[in-house]
């Protein structure tokens, strides 16, 4: 008798732990920019920069994800004081990255398997990957250390 309590009471255990994870499986993964929409036009790159360098992250069923910028030269962001964890409510995926003075919360939906994530008229969507897409850092360095700000602000 007690053998199928306990049965019973860790069968209701492990549906309460399931249930409480709330999908974090289907998340759990390599995320990656591709496209945007902008005005009903759609861009994979800006100024020949891949999406992929504006936004790509890694989920972990725990709850926990982190930032996996291809400019970045430190190889673990917590020890920036960068922590990022997420969750889903409401049917949305919640991302909150803490800096070291500073907190930012990014609220994605689930598009037909993409991630999105809506600023004013455009929307970015990210796709799970297997591995991130490869990215010339060096070319990226030399671009951005050329990029001349000014030409675009009217100076």
């Amino acid at each position: 008798m007690k053998k199928t309590a306990v049965f019973i009471m860790l069968s209701v255990m492990l549906v309460f732990c399931l249930a409480g994870c709330g999908g974090r499986e289907k998340y759990a993964g390599k995320w990656e920019a591709k496209e945007m929409k902008v005005n009903n036009s759609t861009i994979t790159d800006i100024a020949n920069i891949p999406l992929n360098v504006i936004m790509r992250f890694e989920l972990n069923s725990s709850g926990s994800a982190k930032w996996a910028s291809p400019l970045e030269s430190v190889k673990d962001p917590s020890k920036d004081g960068i922590t990022a964890s997420w969750k889903i409510k409401d049917g949305k995926i919640i991302m909150t990255v803490n800096y070291k003075d500073d907190k930012k919360t990014i609220e994605f939906t689930d598009i037909d398997g993409k991630l999105a994530v809506e600023q004013g008229a455009s929307i970015l969507y990210l796709e799970k990957v297997d591995e991130f897409s490869p990215v010339d850092t060096q070319a990226l360095q030399n671009l951005f250390s050329n990029f001349d700000i000014s030409s675009i602000m009217g100076g």
